[in-house]
């Protein structure tokens, strides 16, 4: 996952690096190489979410990625979110491929949440459902006080019941956005799984990047488990724990 705000002369330069993940990018033990399920980029221009692209197949399949990196070129928008989908349940369907959209948010995932503890409506799969769940009754002001509190809420919930093979969630780890700001969490259960559920941030002169793995050179901060930051144009950044 990748999120970006400002930096528009790199922001090609970015989504380039961030296409070779699906190749080369970190995979869970004894995975198959790749990130190869689908992808998915959007981007806010005056606060409102477009998708430039949103398929569920491999980015090398096609100039569909090619041709949404170049758009952004030409559009320099204020908020990139993307996302590169290794399916760990679930066919390679449009309804599966982040990231997704809920009125003004944004939101990427990577984890699988098994419990029957996360509460679906209907046919909603689990990012899906996690993702209305953090957005229900959202208040307008200290916004990442309550993501924090509604992750730790979810996490609380789901280890209480597991699904019939003994299993609650693998990661909470997510981005959003809300047009104006960027969340990035980083929660996984297993500490064996730390190097995969990972979530980095590097504060550049003109913008901010997150990225699941370091894809350009630059300083990186690494962000600690069960932990929320957030970004606001013009502030320094907020960290806030979610254990």
């Amino acid at each position: 996952m990748i999120a970006v705000y400002g930096a528009q002369e790199q922001q090609r330069s970015f989504l380039d690096a961030f296409k070779q993940l699906s190749q080369t990018g970190i995979v869970p033990a004894r995975a198959k190489a790749g990130h190869k399920d689908g992808w998915g980029i959007l981007i806010y221009n005056n606060g409102t979410p477009s998708y430039l692209g949103r398929i569920p197949t491999d980015p090398q399949n096609g100039s569909d990625y090619e041709r949404a990196v170049e758009s952004i070129a030409r559009m320099r928008p204020q908020i990139i979110l993307g996302h590169l989908r290794k399916a760990s349940c679930g066919p390679n369907l449009i309804e599966y491929t982040q990231p997704f959209v809920r009125s003004q948010w944004s939101f990427a995932h990577n984890g699988t949440i098994r419990s029957p503890g996360l509460n679906r409506i209907e046919d909603e799969n689990d990012s899906a459902a996690y993702f209305r769940t953090l957005l229900e009754e959202l208040p307008s002001s200290n916004i990442e006080d309550a993501l924090a509190a509604k992750v730790r809420k979810v996490r609380n919930n789901i280890v209480r019941l597991s699904d019939k093979h003994g299993q609650t969630y693998s990661s909470l780890t997510c981005l959003l956005s809300d047009g104006t700001s960027i969340y990035a969490v980083r929660d996984f259960r297993d500490d064996s799984t730390r190097n995969y559920y990972t979530m980095y941030y590097s504060v550049l002169d003109d913008g901010i990047v997150f990225c699941q793995e370091k894809i350009i050179d630059t300083t990186w901060e690494e962000i600690p488990n069960k932990t929320l930051v957030a970004f606001h144009p013009g502030e320094n950044v907020r960290v806030v724990p979610c254990d």
